[in-house]
């Protein structure tokens, strides 16, 4: 059984990361996370003042 020569193929890739990006970019997020949890705890507080009253 005779197998058909393979010639390779290279490929050379270049991969560039931005860290800083990468790093505003999850700080950001975890602000508008905890933004938003924050906000919804002080909102149920404030619905169960006004119940309250």
């Amino acid at each position: 059984m005779n197998l058909p020569e393979r010639k390779e193929k290279r490929a050379d890739i270049t991969v560039d990361v931005d860290v800083s990006k990468i790093v505003r970019n999850v700080s950001i997020a975890g602000v508008l996370v905890v933004g938003i949890i924050f906000g919804c705890a002080t909102f149920r507080k404030v619905m169960q003042w006004q119940r309250e009253e």
